[in-house]
């Protein structure tokens, strides 16, 4: 896929820099909450789906299908240092929709998804001057998808749950000392052949904080040696 292969050129270039520009950088535990929203792809075809058995259970030959959909993410987070952090998240695309089914044979029907996961992030850590954070992440995602209308999924039974592997990529750009937005592809995998993968294009807003802030009320901007109360 042409995307991923310019994805993994442009993050390898970024920890080349990384790696030579990197230099004593040191942060305490943080946690951080935050939202995402762009664009998915749901990787639906005409084969994933057939008619309802009250729709006589025909095969889908052809149908409008969309499957190019908004998508949302929340999610919070627990970054241990500079390189390390632990995340969960909820995601929500848009229903993707089938109409025009078999020339209007079929009535039209959709399949709505959600997914919770659970992530780990690496990060490359730059000079501070440059204000950027590369990272990658893995974990698994436990998605949920349920048809509806003059569809059902081509198999024995409906989606139900499942759990699949999940992968990403993405940088961070520091617009306030404890605000950074960052642009990410996160794809989780088709771990069986009931549920395509689903691939998204986020662009996100996260909010760092750390303990502290939630006994002393706010950041203490001023605090430079750490020892103010």
């Amino acid at each position: 896929m042409k995307i991923r292969k310019i994805l993994f050129s442009f993050f390898s270039m970024l920890a080349c820099i990384s790696a030579s520009q990197a230099g004593n950088t040191s942060s305490q535990p943080q946690m951080y909450v935050g939202v995402q929203a762009g664009y998915a792809d749901t990787n639906f075809s005409k084969s994933t789906m057939i008619a309802t058995p009250a729709n006589g259970s025909v095969p889908i030959t052809s149908a409008s299908i969309g499957n190019h959909v908004f998508a949302g993410r929340a999610y919070g987070g627990y970054q241990f240092n500079d390189y390390l952090a632990l995340e969960g998240g909820y995601l929500k695309p848009r229903n993707t929709r089938y109409t025009n089914i078999n020339g209007g044979a079929v009535p039209n029907g959709f399949i709505k998804e959600y997914a919770v996961d659970l992530t780990g992030k690496v990060f490359l850590p730059m000079a501070a001057y440059i204000h950027l954070s590369p990272y990658v992440k893995a974990g698994v995602a436990y998605v949920k998808a349920t048809s509806y209308g003059g569809i059902t999924r081509n198999g024995a039974s409906d989606f139900g749950y499942t759990f699949h592997p999940l992968l990403g990529a993405g940088i961070g750009y520091d617009i306030m000392q404890n605000v950074t937005m960052d642009v990410s592809w996160t794809t989780i995998t088709k771990r069986n052949t009931s549920l395509p993968r689903i691939d998204m294009l986020f662009l996100g807003l996260t909010f760092h904080f750390t303990p502290d802030d939630l006994t002393t009320g706010g950041h203490n901007y001023g605090d430079v040696e750490g020892t103010d109360p």
